[in-house]
């Protein structure tokens, strides 16, 4: 288990922090209040499992080829999953700078 970053106890379960993206928000067990990763740092982490399965396209061997994307996936999960610290997120989305004017 992950701790929470506003509760600080032991909420968020591992499977959920392993498919947390930037676009998904993990509930805490304890207070109920949604966490989630950085878009920057999960790209990041992102980045050398990416690289590998880039690099396979270009592979000619079949073998290399299959090698360099299971351990490219395999990075891909890992990385996030043990790099990508966890922030407290808004239970209200930010404004988006529209401004509602009232129905006439």
């Amino acid at each position: 288990m992950f701790n929470c970053p506003h509760c600080n106890n032991p909420g968020i379960s591992n499977l959920l922090k392993a498919v947390l993206s930037p676009g998904l928000h993990a509930t805490c067990k304890i207070c109920g209040k949604l966490s989630s990763v950085r878009y920057s740092s999960w790209l990041a982490a992102m980045i050398p499992g990416s690289i590998l399965m880039l690099t396979a396209l270009f592979v000619r061997a079949e073998s290399l080829e299959w090698i360099l994307n299971i351990v490219g996936v395999i990075l891909m999960i890992a990385f996030p999953f043990l790099f990508t610290p966890l922030r407290k997120e808004n239970e209200d989305p930010p404004q988006s700078g529209r401004i509602d004017r009232p129905a006439d």
